[in-house]
């Protein structure tokens, strides 16, 4: 696990990027997948993220555009990584949460990476970890809220310490 502490305007743009994406979202469904039960605010949830996709560019040394984009235009970059070419940041919301791996993920050959922004700021980020995603998904388990069987869940004991 790495720890990477974002600087005041890195957290400064995450926010930005954040802000950006949920009011992007603010009429779009859910998608299937998602567990309203286990959920929190969208705007959280997506600072959240966004400092774990710039802590994660940091900490790899790989370029993150912070993009953001209307719902209209969702289609055209659904298919973009988090970061860089090949990287998919999951955000994580409690330190021991498995690693999600998806189908899509398989099929563009993505490299995973675990992250957990530390609440309430997210200033800190924890860096638990890596994987292949053609990899993990085979050691994953089917995860039970996914009926189209689309989600696998992964130990973070199998990820590759970064």
């Amino acid at each position: 696990m790495s720890r990477v502490v974002l600087k005041p305007w890195e957290r400064e743009w995450a926010q930005h990027v954040g802000e950006m994406r949920d009011k992007a979202n603010e009429k779009k469904r859910d998608a299937p997948y998602y567990d309203p039960k286990r959920m929190e605010p969208n705007l959280t949830a997506s600072v959240a993220s966004a400092c774990a996709e710039m802590a994660v560019a940091k900490l790899l040394n790989k370029y993150w555009d912070g993009s953001f984009w209307t719902a209209a235009e969702h289609d055209k970059y659904r298919d973009a990584a988090d970061v860089g070419t090949n990287t998919e940041v999951r955000r994580i919301r409690k330190r021991r949460s498995p690693l999600v791996v998806r189908a899509r993920d398989v099929e563009h050959e993505r490299i995973m990476v675990q992250a957990y922004p530390v609440p309430e700021d997210f200033v800190v980020v924890e860096v638990i970890g890596y994987g292949f995603a053609a990899e993990l998904w085979e050691q994953g388990r089917p995860a039970d809220y996914d009926r189209k069987g689309t989600t696998r869940l992964v130990p973070q004991d199998r990820l590759y310490a970064l």
